[in-house]
């Protein structure tokens, strides 16, 4: 379905059908989103309409891989919440983009969807509080993390590494949103943060005075879980697809995840 409905990609009722369709195909082995933008959350609501507890009837279906980034984030935290893995990876519109990086972002996806081995290296610059560290990895895109404080969306970060990015906010929204995050406890007992692609930021006419690696390592520092920086995950031209409700292992000099 190609609909469009002002800002949306049809109305909520047709992409909640839609979703709905997708995640109960009974041999389909991935579904890939078109894009981000807003509207996931309505989405989400669409479909339980469609279907009473949407918690509930996703438990009744067959896992498969669900792909996308940014927005999808609040689908991504639905699944885990419901026991999938699903992959933070690129969407199906940017497959087409013209820049030297999208085959190796579609190769990595497709090896990813294979089950081979990932792994990304990580240089000592971009690593505060250096720990080898493995565990599980849950997040996406900061602002849906935000927008899921206080919500049966809010993830449990309890001794897992959350991941997080995200792209053209302001600077003191970000210290916001780090802030509210950490005082809703989504930093307390983390193995480790890894921050991906924090890009095209925005910044008042007096200064907010510090940039998003600034903002981060102020709050968080302190408490003493490694904060890895400039990963080459989310909305920059490289975009590596990663498994969220998977392990993921560092050994100081590079990322992996097992298949």
């Amino acid at each position: 379905m190609l609909a469009t409905q002002d800002q949306f990609a049809g109305n909520d009722q047709q992409r909640g059908s839609d979703l709905c369709w997708a995640l109960s195909h009974p041999t389909a082995k991935a579904i890939f989103t078109a894009r981000g933008g807003y509207g996931s959350m309505r989405t989400l609501e669409a479909l339980s309409s469609i279907v009473g507890s949407s918690d509930i009837w996703i438990q009744q279906q067959s896992p498969k891989w669900f792909v996308g980034f940014s927005d999808m984030t609040t689908l991504h935290l639905w699944l885990r919440k419901n026991n999938w893995a699903s992959i933070h990876g690129p969407v199906a519109t940017q497959w087409g983009l013209k820049h030297a990086l999208i085959e190796q972002n579609i190769g990595d996806l497709a090896s990813v969807l294979k089950g081979n081995e990932w792994h990304l290296n990580v240089s000592a610059s971009q690593v505060v509080n250096p720990t080898p560290f493995r565990g599980e990895l849950v997040g996406g895109n900061l602002s849906l993390l935000y927008a899921a404080l206080g919500t049966p969306l809010q993830p449990d970060t309890n001794n897992k590494v959350l991941l997080i990015e995200d792209l053209d906010e302001y600077l003191y929204h970000i210290d916001r949103m780090i802030r509210s995050c950490n005082n809703a406890g989504l930093f307390s007992n983390l193995k480790a943060l890894i921050v991906g692609s924090m890009i095209d930021m925005k910044d008042n006419q007096i200064p907010f005075g510090k940039s998003c690696k600034d903002i981060i390592v102020e709050a968080l520092a302190n408490q003493g879980f490694p904060i890895l920086f400039d990963v080459e995950i989310g909305h920059d031209e490289r975009n590596h697809g990663v498994k969220l409700g998977c392990d993921i292992t560092f050994d100081l000099s590079k990322l992996s995840q097992k298949p």
